[in-house]
C-alpha cells in the first residue's frame, strides 16, 4: 500500500470545505494541479475514491463521509503537536544531554548545575562524561564542554575559562613531606600523574619528567587524581579552579611551562536554539566564568 501524507490528509479536508480545487489550492498556497496530485494521492493509498468529478464541482463520496472525522481528528492532532513545539522552544522542557569530561561533570555537579532544574521543573539534564570525543553533528549529545574545541563549521563554540596548572597537594602531605615552591624541589616527592588517555596532557609529561620525582599513582580519572592527593598520597597537576575551590589541597607552584587550559561550552545548530540547551549552557558557562 503507498504510504499516506499527512500533506495529503489536509488538502482533502479542505476540499471538503471549499468543494473545488482552486479555493482549496489558494488555502494551502498552491495551485489546482498541485491539489489534484495530492488528492489521487491520497485515493491511491487509501484503496478508495473519495470525490466524485462533476460539472458543479467534487462530490464527496460515502467513504470520504466516514473518514471525515479520522480526518478532522488528526488535523487537531497536528495542531496540538505544533503548539506544543513551540511552547517548549519558549521554556526549557525536556532532556539536555551534556558531554564533557569525568572532571568536569564532577566539577559542575559540585558547583550547582542542578540548580538549574530547580527553577526548570520540566527540565532533566543527563551527563556523559569521559575523555572520549563525541560527535555532537550525529546527535551523541545536545552539548560538549571540552578543553579542546570541537572544530566544525557549523558547530558554535564559546570559550568559557581559562585556567593555568598548578602542584596541589594535602594539608597533611606538606606537613610531612615539605612545601616545594620551585620545579627543582620537587626532587624526592611523590607524585600523582594523569595516565591512560591522559597520559600526553603537557601537565603529565611535564611533572612525570622532573629529576628525582617518584610516580606512585597514575589513572585517567582526574576525580580519582584528587582524591588520592586529598588522601596525601602526593603532589598531583590539576587546574587552578579545581585545586583552588578545593579546601582540603594546598596550592604549592604553578607550572610555568605549561599553557593555561581553555574550557569551550559546544552545541550543534540543530540544539543550540532550544531553550532547555541554552539555559543549561548559560549556567555551565556562569559556574565556570568564575573559576
Amino acid at each position: 500500500m503507498q504510504r499516506m501524507e499527512w500533506s495529503d490528509v489536509r488538502a482533502f479536508l479542505l476540499l471538503l470545505e471549499t468543494g473545488n480545487l482552486r479555493d482549496a489550492g489558494k488555502r494551502l498556497g498552491v495551485d489546482r494541479s498541485t491539489v489534484s496530485r495530492r488528492l489521487s494521492e491520497l485515493e491511491r493509498a487509501l484503496g478508495t475514491r473519495l470525490f466524485a468529478r462533476t460539472r458543479d464541482g467534487l462530490k464527496p463520496t460515502a467513504a470520504a463521509g466516514r473518514l471525515r472525522p479520522l480526518a478532522e481528528r488528526m488535523a487537531n492532532d497536528a495542531a496540538e503537536f505544533e503548539q506544543q513545539a513551540r511552547a517548549s522552544e519558549a521554556r526549557a522542557v525536556g532532556t539536555v544531554r551534556v558531554a564533557t569530561t569525568e572532571a568536569i561533570a564532577t566539577f559542575l555537579v559540585d558547583r550547582g548545575l542542578l540548580a538549574t532544574v530547580e527553577h526548570q521543573p520540566d527540565l532533566r539534564i543527563e551527563l556523559i562524561a569521559g575523555n572520549a570525543p563525541v560527535d555532537l553533528l550525529r546527535g551523541d549529545a545536545d552539548m560538549a564542554v571540552r578543553v579542546s574545541p570541537l572544530r566544525h563549521e557549523s558547530l558554535r563554540v564559546r570559550r568559557v575559562a581559562r585556567l593555568p596548572i598548578a602542584l596541589f597537594a594535602s594539608a597533611s602531605y606538606v606537613e610531612r613531606r615539605g612545601r616545594p615552591a620551585t620545579p627543582s624541589a620537587l626532587r624526592g616527592h611523590d607524585v600523582l600523574v594523569p595516565g591512560g588517555d591522559l597520559k600526553q596532557l603537557p601537565e603529565a609529561r611535564w611533572l612525570e619528567s622532573r629529576p628525582g620525582v617518584r610516580v606512585v599513582f597514575r589513572t585517567n580519572s582526574m576525580p580519582s587524581l584528587l582524591s588520592a592527593a586529598v588522601s596525601g598520597l602526593g603532589i598531583v597537576p590539576v587546574a587552578t579552579g579545581w585545586g583552588d575551590s578545593n579546601e582540603r589541597l594546598v596550592r604549592l607552584q604553578l607550572i610555568e611551562g605549561v599553557p593555561a587550559r581553555t574550557v569551550w561550552v559546544v552545541t550543534p545548530p540543530i540544539t543550540a536554539t532550544r531553550a532547555a540547551v541554552r539555559a543549561v549552557a548559560d549556567r555551565v558557562s556562569n559556574v565556570l566564568s568564575r573559576l
